[in-house]
């Protein structure tokens, strides 16, 4: 599979249940395929960090316009994050 229109999701929020899912579930809707994840709960911080390499299938959305969509979920989580 082609990575022509791929991006690289990095972040960090308050640890809690359904982030993996929220994340995974918005790239769904989007389209978009995962390529590779990472991610992990720090029990001393209470801190949840997460990686995902995700390719935009059917068409690039464009940056703009997927920080955009993504800023709703991450003010929902209290993320820290970069796209």
């Amino acid at each position: 599979m082609s990575t022509e229109h791929s991006f690289i999701l990095k972040l960090s929020c308050p640890d809690r249940s359904g982030i993996v899912h929220a994340v995974s579930g918005f790239l769904f809707d989007l389209g978009s395929n995962i390529l590779d994840s990472a991610q992990f709960g720090d029990s001393h911080t209470g801190e949840f960090f997460m990686r995902v390499h995700f390719q935009q299938v059917g068409g690039d959305p464009g940056l703009a316009a997927l920080r955009t969509s993504f800023s709703t979920l991450a003010d929902e989580f209290g993320m820290k994050w970069e796209l």
